[in-house]
């Protein structure tokens, strides 16, 4: 299959490297050149597809689907509109993205189909976390514990154009599940445990989730994510991400695309390719039989090296990175996805960023494994590494 994939940054990464897993000729789009995902891609086109349209037809007509890997709302309107001009299935669904990219919205969802949400500022005490409506992820998230903190933040918020979200630090680990749906049927796929750095970035995934309840919670998380896409009217893929506190399971957001990270957990633990899934859904018109059985554990893990010194850190560094290259058993890890230039390798000056992946019986063995990658790469360029650190008031993602 020849799959175009617009956007190559970190959702642009994700579906190309699954891409390549499946087997797909994969036929990358992105208006900047050298971007992440060009290094995992058989081919890279460098242009705006709204600004050649011409161009963009012929591309999109010599493959068999076009995944949106992006979050620029031109892009994905004008994306909807012209696919289906010309007939070309699009893995994405803008309706149920305009919903999610906005955590009033989602929200109101929540709230509609009776989804545990952290309590509405005033309605809780400090601390609290105030995040824009309009972003995803970790972007201009900050962890609060007083008035003049909290003015500080809406005000800053605010000043870059954002309606501020200010609700309960919920504490407790984080957990993230996709669903699949179509047509009112959904299927929830694979429960991750994510781990955050200082700025709230996501710096590690593990698959699959462990611990005594874990069966009794992912069931809740499973009916939750069905409630979810079905609520939304989903005809593609959702993300989820709540956070366990004190026992119940409350829905921090959605993201009605293709996630990054949590796809690549998911299909190490599991075999389960949500990019070839996607695609069978959606060209097939119905959602494919899924096999959830967890086959091991896997660890996924990014790490940032510079300054003569190698730190555990959020994905977004990774969106900035240079084309990318898929290294299997660097440093002992199974896979690792890397920007290290080949003539760099001994230069300890040299800064570069890495995706360890590592797999084992268990998610726990899995992690002891990417610490040991951890500790190989930095004898390996003689670096030092930095201590993990946590998130603290006041902080706030890059």
């Amino acid at each position: 299959m020849r799959l175009a994939i617009v956007g190559g940054k970190l959702q642009g990464t994700e579906a190309a490297y699954l891409g390549l897993k499946v087997g797909y000729e994969v036929v990358l789009i992105d208006r900047r050149p050298d971007v992440p995902a060009s290094g995992l891609a058989a081919e890279t086109h460098v242009f705006d597809i709204s600004e050649d349209e011409d161009r963009t037809r012929r591309l999109f007509t010599s493959c068999e689907a076009v995944l949106p890997a992006c979050e620029d709302d031109d892009t994905l309107g004008w994306l909807a509109e012209h696919a289906a001009t010309w007939d070309m299935p699009l893995l994405f669904d803008l309706s149920a993205y305009g919903v999610s990219s906005s955590k009033l919205r989602s929200n109101r969802l929540f709230d509609d189909l009776g989804v545990a949400r952290p309590a509405p500022w005033p309605a809780c005490g400090f601390p609290l976390i105030v995040k824009p409506s309009g972003s995803s992820g970790s972007e201009g998230v900050r962890l609060v514990e007083s008035e003049d903190e909290l003015a500080m933040a809406r005000a800053e918020l605010e000043a870059h154009g954002h309606e501020a979200v200010v609700e309960e630090f919920a504490s407790g680990p984080s957990l993230s599940l996709e669903v699949i749906a179509w047509d009112g049927a959904a299927q929830p796929l694979l429960g991750t445990e994510l781990e955050f750095d200082r700025y709230y970035d996501c710096k590690r995934v593990l698959a699959p989730v462990g611990g005594p309840d874990a069966q009794a919670v992912l069931a809740r998380f499973d009916e939750i994510g069905e409630r979810l896409a079905v609520g939304l009217g989903l005809n593609g893929v959702m993300d989820i991400e709540v956070m366990v506190h004190a026992g119940a399971l409350k829905v921090l957001e959605i993201d009605a695309r293709l996630p990054s990270q949590t796809p690549t957990a998911v299909f190490r633990a599991s075999g389960i390719n949500i990019v070839a899934l996607l695609a069978e859904t959606v060209l097939g018109g119905r959602i494919p039989p899924v096999d959830r059985t967890v086959r091991q554990g896997c660890c996924y893990q990014h790490v940032c090296v510079s300054g003569g010194a190698v730190e555990v850190l959020g994905e977004h560094m990774m969106g900035a990175a240079r084309p990318l290259r898929l290294l299997p058993g660097l440093y002992g890890a199974d896979e690792v996805i890397t920007d290290l230039p080949e003539h760099s390798a001994d230069d300890p000056d040299a800064e570069w960023v890495a995706t360890l992946i590592t797999v084992a019986p268990t998610a726990e063995e899995a992690r002891d494994k990417a610490k040991a990658a951890l500790a190989r790469l930095a004898d390996e360029h003689g670096l030092a590494v930095t201590p993990e650190t946590s998130a603290q008031p006041g902080d706030e993602c890059r």
